[in-house]
């Protein structure tokens, strides 16, 4: 229907300038004298101008785009540099070149700023930038260009559309967390002790061999001494137990900042040496079973790129269907809105999962108070948590 309207509404404009210059040659062979002729010879050129730019075939290729970052985060503001190419033999006076409608969700208003007027002439090669505000965290696409010629007087208007989609990820915030000391037990032993979740570094097991990234503070220079081989200290993992990460899909309100606390927390455990796992489960299920790589934490932001509050379920129903696999973890469970049933859900659960620490991120000016509880320890974010998550 579209493609319809807008053959009649090139075709009217066509036949509209081939009815004035009929017009016009009528009037001056009827009326003649100076100023007739005058008229038709001056409106001449601008009329086969008009009639030869709706016919004659215009070809717009190599389209590209050029973003200024490549790790964008929420809240960014970036730089789009699109760069085209005109094959077309025909000279052009006015070019306008505009992105193509793009997700209102993601780019409100945003046509406005990605549109560029250009005199053209014999130009072949274009290229314009404009900025994209406050991202949102998700899957961005580019949808492609639409390019309008016009004539001198806007009489003919030739409309061509380039399809060229492209992609692009704004991965949620990641900024500077500090974690909380748990209490947990050595591998050997049943004494307790509290510590952050790294290792320690003051007890030397063993040696093995050095591996790029471990640490400099790390070689057993003593070894090296002997045999020119550099080998690394190996500790006792303080974090005997593994750290389980949930987070609460059921609840929409503060799940952006939700994303970017729980992306921080899992970010910081792991450069901290820590042992860690995720979990989400919605309308789709991801578990990351270890997280200790750059790698593997690249892909659970690409999962954070698209998780969405969409679970028909709330995070307690996990405590009790991942049983087996948290028995041995510390469960950081990290949600949006302190519900009842979750307070239920973590009393009924200290006999089943060892620790369990609840990060609730809201803008509340109360914390929440738990009573009796045995082994679970209830963190409670205020409002300054999430004021803290804007302003990084």
């Amino acid at each position: 229907m579209k493609k319809i309207r807008y053959f009649f509404q090139h075709g009217g404009r066509l036949l509209t300038v081939i009815a004035l210059l009929i017009i016009t040659y009528c009037y001056a062979m009827f009326q003649g004298g100076f100023v007739s002729w005058f008229v038709f010879f001056t409106i001449l050129p601008f009329s086969i101008y008009s009639i030869l730019l709706a016919i004659v075939p215009i070809r717009i290729q190599q389209v590209s785009r050029a973003l200024s970052k490549e790790a964008i985060e929420r809240g960014d503001t970036i730089e789009v540099t699109v760069r085209f190419r005109n094959k077309s033999w025909f000279p052009i006076v006015f070019m306008t070149a505009r992105e193509m409608a793009m997700d209102a969700a993601f780019f409100e208003g945003v046509n406005s700023h990605a549109t560029k007027l250009f005199l053209v002439g014999w130009k072949s090669e274009f290229e314009w930038t404009y900025e994209l505000h406050d991202l949102k965290r998700g899957e961005h696409h580019f949808n492609g260009i639409e390019v309008m010629c016009t004539d001198f007087f806007g009489w003919t208007i030739r409309q061509v559309v380039i399809e060229h989609p492209q992609m692009f990820l704004v991965y949620p915030k990641i900024y500077d967390v500090k974690t909380e000391q748990i209490v947990m037990q050595y591998d050997q032993g049943a004494s307790q002790a509290r510590y952050s979740l790294i290792k320690d570094t003051t007890m030397a097991t063993g040696v093995r061999e050095y591996v790029p990234g471990d640490r400099f503070s790390w070689i057993h220079w003593k070894s090296f001494a002997k045999n020119g081989e550099l080998r690394t200290k190996e500790f006792e993992d303080r974090n005997a137990q593994n750290t389980f990460v949930l987070i609460d899909r059921a609840v929409q309100k503060n799940f952006e900042q939700v994303v970017e606390f729980a992306a921080s927390y899992i970010h910081k455990t792991m450069k901290e040496r820590g042992d860690i796992s995720f979990l989400s489960a919605g309308t789709d299920r991801y578990f990351a079973p270890v997280i200790k790589t750059e790698s593997q934490f690249k892909k659970v932001l690409q999962h954070f790129v698209k998780v969405q509050p969409d679970a028909q379920f709330g995070v307690e129903r996990l405590l009790f269907e991942e049983q087996k696999v948290m028995s041995r973890s510390v469960v950081i469970i990290i949600t949006g809105e302190w519900m009842p049933e979750l307070q239920e859900a973590l009393n009924a659960s200290t006999k089943s999962v060892g620790k369990i620490v609840c990060f609730v991120v809201n803008g509340e000016a109360e914390p929440v108070h738990l009573k009796n509880q045995n082994e679970v320890h209830i963190i409670k974010e205020l409002a300054h948590l999430q004021s803290e998550v804007e302003s990084l």
